[in-house]
């Protein structure tokens, strides 16, 4: 079975490529590296040692910690480089130089994912620097890379499961708390499909039909919405991955999000139409025809760049293709070679997978495997000529009915002027009937002059 590799590999497209040592140095040249690493990390711990007449200087510190670690990555030492990396981070960090402490804890997550550590410790360490990097990020008050940063912690409790497996609740909460510090709930049309939690925008025991507490909740999701470039990009990835696990709710909240950022940005159409058929598809696979409708007229429609988009095209037909209930109709609009066939090759591939799942009633699904893998076939009800006869043991014998008591000549004719009352009271009923007593002889004869 497929694999979740680490959030880097996820997320992070080129950052990932820094994991991979294009050489690393053997023989004497690792020798003399190494020792010049030992040497400034015993560098590193002197300038920590108070003495009489200096004190701890945790910069040049961190800047030894620094140099040890680029020195043991040339030498391919993973876990020396990554308590380096981490040591650098904390003494960074405790000096509120945040930039530099968010890189060093981002590259020690990387490290922490290709480590030869049991899986359980990898996905713990990666929860953590990843997280200990959000926080740097977010004191130094970039909400944009304090959400990814948070994006990639909650995806590192998952590595190492099957691609298909299910996310259990603890990291399924994580990912939707990392959904909500790009875009708040208030802000999200979505956030009802949100599955765990609830929204730190929420209070409890605030009274909810008090109009200013939402106006100021509100005002703050608006100033705490990332808007920045590509944010919108990395919310749709959280929902492909979403999709590929069937958590479609959970799928549909991410995609809700980045509908919301891309139309606080302003700037973007054709980004914003993709958006827009990506919740009619993920609403239709969930079997809610109606609210994808509803959407579709109420939201969709009213913005003018969507008229005329290819992608409103495929949403219409979709939408009226299970609202109808018509598969030939829902066959023909997703089909490869149909008039939607550009709008489906722009769409991102899982939702192009997703697409061709719809059923025009119920939930999308999959079809079922036997524990062979190989998918389940119908049973026919039909005999082989070679398969005989089942034994005698295996056969269940049913018991004769009783016989049926003949009627008489009387009650079959009372039967029978029964039935043709009860058809004449349905012909009245639908207005078929003859109810003036004309004589039927007349509407029978036929004018042949």
């Amino acid at each position: 079975p497929k694999i979740t590799p680490g959030p880097s590999e996820i997320f992070g497209g080129k950052i990932a490529s820094r994991n991979k040592v294009v050489s690393i140095l053997s023989g004497t040249a690792k020798i003399d590296k190494m020792a010049e690493a030992e040497e400034n990390r015993l560098k590193a711990k002197q300038a920590m040692t108070r003495g009489i007449f200096s004190k701890p200087d945790p910069i040049s510190a961190a800047n030894f910690y620094k140099r040890a670690a680029d020195a043991y990555k040339a030498c391919g030492e993973n876990r020396l480089e990554r308590l380096h990396r981490i040591a650098s981070g904390d003494l960074q960090m405790g000096q509120d130089a945040y930039a530099t402490a968010a890189s060093e804890y981002t590259r020690a997550a990387e490290l922490a994912e290709i480590s030869d550590e049991t899986l359980p410790r990898k996905r713990q360490e990666c929860h953590k620097l990843h997280s200990d990097a959000a926080t740097a990020w977010a004191n130094m008050g970039e909400k944009g890379r304090a959400a990814e940063s948070t994006v990639k912690a909650a995806f590192g409790l998952i590595m190492g499961n099957e691609l298909s497996a299910a996310i259990d609740k603890n990291a399924l909460s994580r990912i939707e708390e990392s959904v909500e510090t790009f875009v708040p709930d208030p802000l999200n049309r979505k956030r009802n499909y949100r599955r765990t939690g609830m929204s730190a925008y929420e209070d409890p025991n605030a009274d909810p039909n008090d109009e200013s507490v939402k106006r100021s909740v509100l005002e703050l999701a608006k100033q705490n919405i990332v808007t920045d470039s590509y944010a919108h990009e990395t919310l749709f990835q959280i929902g492909a991955e979403l999709i590929r696990r069937r958590h479609y709710e959970s799928a549909l909240y991410a995609f809700g999000a980045g509908t919301a950022s891309l139309e606080a940005e302003g700037f973007a159409t054709v980004s914003l139409s993709r958006a827009y058929v990506s919740e009619t598809i993920l609403t239709l696979a969930m079997g809610d025809t109606v609210a994808a409708s509803q959407d579709f007229q109420r939201v969709h429609l009213q913005r003018t760049s969507y008229l005329t988009s290819r992608e409103c095209a495929l949403g219409e037909d979709l939408i009226r293709a299970c609202d109808a209930m018509d598969f030939d109709a829902l066959e023909e609009t997703r089909s490869k070679t149909g008039p939607h066939r550009s709008a489906l090759a722009n769409l991102e591939p899982t939702l192009r997978g997703l697409v061709m799942e719809i059923r025009v009633s119920g939930r999308a699904k999959k079809e079922k495997k036997s524990a062979d893998g190989v998918a389940k076939k119908p049973t026919k009800t039909a005999m082989t000529p070679n398969q005989g006869a089942a034994p005698a043991s295996a056969t269940t014998i049913k018991p004769p009915s009783p016989p049926k008591a003949e009627l008489s000549s009387e009650e079959l004719q009372q039967d029978t002027e029964a039935g043709f009352e009860e058809m004449d009271d349905i012909m009245n009923q639908m207005g078929l009937g003859d109810d003036d007593g004309d004589d039927d002889d007349d509407d029978d004869e036929i004018d042949l002059t």
